[in-house]
């Protein structure tokens, strides 16, 4: 055994001056949050919850609140880690023809994150605006479709994240 300090040099990580990370053999890690909020606004606002009979329907508008974290992490210049934990707001609003105005609310989502199934992920349904016989019925119907009709969106958001920086 060497005496510290001594040894085979090939052996012996040198502190580098210019704090390169030669090869990319260390960590490197890529944050995507601004990608992410714009990815996810692109996917969820396409997202429309049709009433039965054209009694009505509601749309998200847009994405009120994105937090937690989105990047894509690589090692050894090779394994590529898509790592995130979000939770978003989104607003949506809507009409049923049977009542008169504009239907709002909020859908939150949390337990998005690269650890867990998509059956685990988490969607809480809300309605603030609008007549009672509307907000019900819209909530109800939202209540009954939000999984089915955003998890494919939030699965193509996973993958497209974890094919981001192909240059790393």
């Amino acid at each position: 055994m060497a005496k510290w300090g001594e040894g085979d040099s090939r052996w012996i990580v040198q502190e580098r001056q210019d704090g390169a990370n030669v090869n990319g053999w260390h960590w490197q890690e890529k944050n995507c949050m601004g990608w992410g909020k714009d990815r996810m606004t692109e996917l969820l606002t396409s997202v429309v919850f049709e009433l039965p009979m054209a009694e009505g329907s509601a749309k998200i508008t847009e994405i009120s609140k994105f937090e937690g974290d989105a990047s894509v992490n690589i090692r050894k210049g090779n394994k590529r880690f898509a790592v995130f934990d979000l939770t978003m707001t989104c607003k949506w609003e809507g009409e049923c023809k049977a009542f008169d105005g504009v239907v709002k609310g909020e859908i939150k989502i949390t337990e998005f994150a690269s650890t867990n199934d998509t059956d685990e992920y988490e969607f809480k349904v809300t309605a603030s605006d609008g007549e009672k016989g509307a907000k019900d019925k819209l909530k109800q119907k939202i209540e009954k479709a939000v999984a089915a009709s955003c998890v494919p969106h939030l699965v193509t958001f996973a993958k497209e994240l974890a094919d981001m920086y192909p240059e790393m």
